[in-house]
């Protein structure tokens, strides 16, 4: 007979811990129904006390791993949000308070220890340098607000670096990560496939789109790719650079399963932006196939020799489909965009934020300040989709140097860690994780940023976490 994730023993030893899960549950539904409009808040705290009292003591009894679970999920449920008090809330910032009050109750309560990575202080940084320029900025209220949602993002990497104490513990999240990031691009696909039926579970639709683009329960189409192609080039690096032996045949066949899932999820969301990123990931841990030294300088001059013959057969292949494909229409755009309107939006967006920059260089002008200078634009709220930009514009030079500092020295961490442990599992993982977040940052959200959801940060937390607990025995 298989045993219970908890016990009774355990149920009990967690009680002050279940009594503080209860209330912030309690608290956290009450506003979930006030924010919508619900005036009997009574009633949902009576709801939500009952059902922390059944689930809860489960919940903390699995920990840490029941939370990692929660800001997994949450991470995902980036298209639905609510208004408290007139301001827009996601089911990851309501995970992430969760985790952080519950987590400060059991640290009291068992006298924990919290780790602060050194990389930490250059996020510290980068949102002071935010915090600053919103003050001096055009509207500090709304700065600050967008300010206090970077911290919890920040807050959100550090949570799940103390959440993975051991190398088990980083397995299994990496595992539970990629299992849950499967079945946001299968859900993606499946509202795709029941569309044409009149059921829309995550579609987008819009005159400037040749078919309609899933995007599951991510913010939109773009951001589902762009993630798709991250978690198709990590499977894809676990399969292709384990050394041999090192997966099971079953671990084997799930990661398969997994890369087909995210390569059709990114092959429906149309991104040309997630295209680029997953060709050019590929084909570095291709690269990275090679033995030794020689032989991946060797296979870098061949890619990079290789990369206009790769792009035109692309384009041959976009005139050999049906012109009315879907496929073909997005491949074909390469060679006109200097009239696609989405490309010509960005580069009028860009050119603007690029103004911005260069009158207030050092500092900028503070996070979600490009709508409050700009407005509306195309009848939307003006919004930069190139993350360079953003952070030169929102937070100057001061912010754009702490956060690079930031990416720099998680590179170098991970290559510190990877050169000194020997082939294996853990290795490859490490690897692949690192190769596929750069990239995702690096060349997806060049065309459209995804930094402030939580999804990126939860990754960068797992590479970071990994580097350390695989570093304590190398």
């Amino acid at each position: 007979m298989s045993r219970l994730p908890f016990s009774l023993s355990k149920l009990t030893d967690d009680a002050p811990r279940l009594l503080v899960a209860a209330a912030l549950v309690a608290l956290s539904v009450a506003a979930l129904v006030r924010g919508l409009g619900d005036a009997r808040g009574l009633y949902a705290v009576a709801f939500g006390l009952v059902a922390a009292l059944l689930v809860g003591g489960v919940w903390l009894s699995a920990w840490p791993r029941s939370a990692l679970l929660l800001l997994f999920v949450a991470a995902m449920l980036t298209r639905y949000r609510f208004d408290v008090a007139g301001v827009s809330v996601r089911a990851e910032h309501v995970a992430v308070l969760l985790v952080f009050t519950v987590g400060g109750a059991r640290a009291f309560f068992t006298l924990g220890r919290v780790r602060i990575p050194s990389i930490t202080w250059l996020l510290a940084g980068w949102l002071a340098a935010n915090g600053l320029a919103a003050w001096l900025g055009p509207d500090p209220r709304l700065g600050l607000q967008n300010t206090a949602r970077l911290a919890l993002l920040v807050l959100t990497f550090l949570l799940v670096f103390n959440l993975i104490p051991d190398r088990e513990s980083w397995r299994w999240a990496v595992a539970a990560w990629l299992v849950v990031a499967a079945l946001e691009a299968a859900f993606g696909i499946v509202a795709r496939a029941l569309y044409p039926l009149g059921l829309n579970l995550g579609v987008q639709v819009g005159w400037n789109f040749p078919v309609p683009i899933p995007y599951g329960t991510f913010e939109e189409g773009n951001l589902f790719g762009s993630h798709a192609a991250s978690w198709a080039l990590v499977g894809l690096g676990v399969l292709w650079l384990a050394p041999r032996g090192a997966l099971t045949a079953r671990g084997r066949r799930w990661l398969w399963l997994g890369a087909v899932i995210w390569v059709t999820a990114l092959a429906l969301s149309l991104s040309r932006g997630a295209w680029i990123m997953f060709f050019v990931g590929a084909g570095l841990l291709w690269v990275l196939r090679g033995r030794g030294g020689g032989d991946k300088a060797y296979r870098l001059l061949l890619l990079a020799l290789a990369l206009p013959l790769i792009a035109l057969s692309l384009l041959a292949l976009a005139h050999a489909l049906p012109p009315d494909s879907a496929f073909a229409v997005r491949l074909k755009s390469f060679l006109e965009l200097e009239r696609d309107y989405t490309f010509s939006a960005r580069l009028h967006d860009w050119a603007l934020a690029w103004q911005d920059w260069l009158a207030r260089p050092l500092i900028g002008w503070g996070p979600g300040s490009f709508y409050s200078i700009h407005g509306l634009i195309r009848f939307r709220p003006a919004w930069i989709s190139n993350l360079s930009l953003r952070l030169l514009q929102e937070s100057g030079l001061v912010g754009a140097g702490f956060f690079l500092a930031f990416l720099a020295l998680l590179a170098q961490r991970v290559y510190a860690v990877s050169r000194r442990l020997p082939p294996s599992l853990d290795r490859t993982l490490l690897v692949a994780l690192a190769l596929s977040y750069f990239a995702l940052l690096g060349l997806a959200y060049q065309s459209t940023d995804g930094i402030w959801l939580a999804a990126s940060w939860i990754h960068a937390a797992l590479i970071a976490a990994g580097a350390r607990v695989l570093s304590d025995g190398a």
